[in-house]
């Protein structure tokens, strides 16, 4: 089963060459001083991997003179080494203590996120679906594919039947490309388990790139054969699949083939990639759980490349429904199981555990030697969701990852039964009507400190944070209105610009009667105002003037405001959640009449201008009108108060 913030650069790479290491176009030779002596047999050894900083140079003086094997490099100026398993504290405590060092860690286990069925087509393969799959129950299924109905396929395919040239990475245990449904549709893309040397990997002579099955169950989901007039149907018609290989043959794995495999899948240019793996919850297994640095800055890098991750929410729903990752790394969609009438199996991750919900119980699909299967679990609900991805991509190209991953939040069904989930069901269809008529918003918000670290909620996307010393502490934040940046603004009104976000001026050389507390961008992003903590505001680039409250007493100061849809009016929140309208801002409520315990500090709107979220010092949030809870900071310590926020 599978998770801070590790940036990784483009262009530099690691890659194993006999003895030599490549990084950022500096050969590295591990000579003399850094062969490491082998183990002894009768000492396990444990796999440990190690990512690099930007502060690395010499790889030989950060890793030379380790226990344990020769370090192995991966993508991403990563390595890998075999270290004896006594050594393994000390190790790692050498490695966290270097600045060269971003982390260093135990890679988990991870293994196919499926609830593991008995009926005998799991094992064998049914030629022409004769004999008809069993269920788990033992009883025979019809051979149908009602989990296509259920997430209006036939309407999404009245607006996109997908395109060969968008790419779907599945990583998994493979797939088997001689199985006549994923002939010519699925390429076969790195066996990254089988080049880490992992036991277990590979192929046989009788079963062609899949030895489990689970991974060409999952591709055939995506884009099996369509309207072939044999077999099943797919949701993603004409998509293409590249298998990666993560798992080995009974699909198990670790975190560190999972992140070298998301590394190969960006650099191939597969705009979505599909993991239907994940770790143990912390319920189900405390002594290894919860987020892997390693796998994070993965997940992190191929966001950051405009790549959609969709990864299974995780079966230990009746174990507490804990996070399990990857899906529960920032950016990630998380789906979780339902059957086909719309409600949340018992066995799926459920609660904020899981973004969107589609069909994973009973579900027919390719298998390996040329048969099908049906299996349950939400190994099966993801693809759905990345095949729905695929056909937005195909239909809209300029869509970015942000983009598709609120499309298919935001016009979910609601959950018809069973526990409840942060989003809904899957609606293809809807996803793609929104698409076409161009609404697009991001479910979820980001929020900002005081020394300029952003923090994300949701699918926010981050674009940065500050990281050189400030003279004036950030007070506030602004996004762009396609959500591809934003803009932050320190005490003085200097202005930081992340993304495609534009400076348009700012009052840093003007001498202030108050201090700058909060910005908000026009709705075409070629301006933006600035508010006073006096409630006086400063208008840039193509922002307007429509009010202030500098000419009035106020009880507690101004600390943010956020601006309408049509930018012809703008809201301002005051310490203890007083709102002011101006323009065609409308009142949503306030928190004026609550005891707070921690201060307002900012606000932002929602998409469609029906409501407004309000953050506290403590990164507390509070949600009026149609504005959705998505997480907050307040149970997390943070190096410094929240001062902001942005959708």
């Amino acid at each position: 089963m599978f998770g801070g913030l590790q940036a990784v650069r483009v262009g530099r790479r690691v890659r194993k060459a006999g003895l030599i290491g490549v990084i950022g176009g500096l050969t590295i030779l591990f000579g003399s001083g850094f062969s490491l002596a082998p183990a002894t047999a009768a000492v396990p050894n444990v796999q440990v991997v190690v990512g690099l900083s930007s502060t690395a140079v010499h790889a030989s003086s950060v890793l030379g003179g380790l226990p344990g094997s020769t370090p192995r490099g991966l993508p991403a100026d990563r390595f890998t080494l075999s270290v004896p398993e006594g050594e393994v504290p000390g190790v790692l405590n050498r490695l966290r203590s270097s600045t060269a060092v971003s982390y260093a860690d135990v890679p988990q286990a991870v293994h196919a996120a499926a609830v593991t069925p008995n009926d005998p087509c799991y094992r064998g393969p049914c030629p022409a679906l004769n004999p008809e799959p069993f269920d788990e129950s033992g009883a025979t299924v019809a051979a149908s594919q009602p989990n296509l109905a259920a997430v209006d396929a036939p309407g999404a395919w009245a607006l996109s039947t997908g395109s060969p040239s968008v790419k779907v990475a599945v990583l998994d245990t493979g797939a088997d490309l001689t199985t006549p449904d994923l002939a010519g549709q699925v390429i076969a893309g790195p066996d990254v388990c089988e080049q880490a040397g992992e036991s277990g990997c590979g192929t046989t002579p009788t079963v062609s790139g899949d030895q489990s099955g689970h991974g060409s169950h999952v591709a055939g989901i995506v884009d099996a054969h369509t309207n072939n007039g044999t077999g099943i149907a797919s949701l993603g018609w004409n998509t293409r699949v590249e298998a990666i290989q993560v798992l080995d043959n009974q699909g198990n794995g670790n975190t560190t083939d999972v992140a070298t495999g998301i590394y190969d899948a960006v650099a191939a240019g597969d705009r979505v990639i599909n993991l239907s793996l994940s770790n143990d919850s912390c319920a189900a297994n405390p002594n290894d759980c919860g987020p892997d640095p390693d796998e994070e800055a993965a997940v992190e890098f191929a966001i950051a490349h405009n790549v959609v991750v969709v990864a299974a929410a995780g079966n230990d729903g009746q174990m507490g429904n804990g996070p399990t990752f990857p899906a529960s790394y920032p950016g990630v969609i998380s789906v979780a199981a339902e059957d086909n009438t719309g409600a949340i199996e018992p066995f799926s991750e459920s609660g904020t555990a899981a973004d969107i919900a589609a069909p994973g119980v009973d579900v027919l699909s390719t298998w390996n030697n040329g048969g099908y299967a049906v299996l349950t679990g939400t190994s099966m609900a993801a693809p759905a969701v990345s095949a729905a991805a695929a056909l937005l991509i195909a239909a809209h190209p300029s869509l970015t990852a942000s983009q598709v991953s609120s499309l298919l939040i935001t016009t979910a069904k609601p959950i018809t039964g069973g526990a409840s989930i942060s989003g809904g069901d899957l609606d293809a269809a809807a996803a793609l009507n929104a698409a076409r008529s161009g609404a697009v918003s991001t479910p979820g918000y980001d929020v900002v400190g005081a020394t300029g670290m952003v923090t994300s909620f949701g699918l926010a996307p981050e674009f940065g944070s500050v990281t050189t010393p400030l003279n004036r502490p950030v007070v506030g934040m602004s996004d762009t209105p396609d959500g591809g940046g934003y803009w932050l603004v320190a005490s003085d009104g200097g202005i930081f610009t992340f993304g495609d976000a534009r400076f348009f001026g700012s009052t840093g050389a003007i001498r202030l009667n108050k201090p700058i507390v909060g910005m908000a961008s026009t709705p075409d992003g070629r301006g933006y105002w600035l508010v006073a903590s006096d409630g006086g505001v400063f208008s840039f680039g193509d922002a307007r003037f429509f009010g202030s409250t500098g000419a009035i007493r106020l009880n507690k100061p101004v600390v943010g405001m956020a601006s309408t849809p049509d930018g012809r009016g703008y809201w301002m929140a005051a310490s203890d959640g007083g709102i002011f309208s101006f323009g065609d801002a409308r009142f949503f409520g306030s928190t004026g009449n609550l005891a707070l315990v921690r201060p307002v500090v900012g606000m932002a709107r929602t998409s469609d201008g029906q409501g407004y979220w309000m953050v506290a010092s403590d990164g507390g949030i509070f949600t009026f009108g149609d504005a959705r809870f998505f997480g907050s900071a307040a149970s997390s310590a943070q190096p410094a108060p929240i001062v902001g926020m942005a959708t």
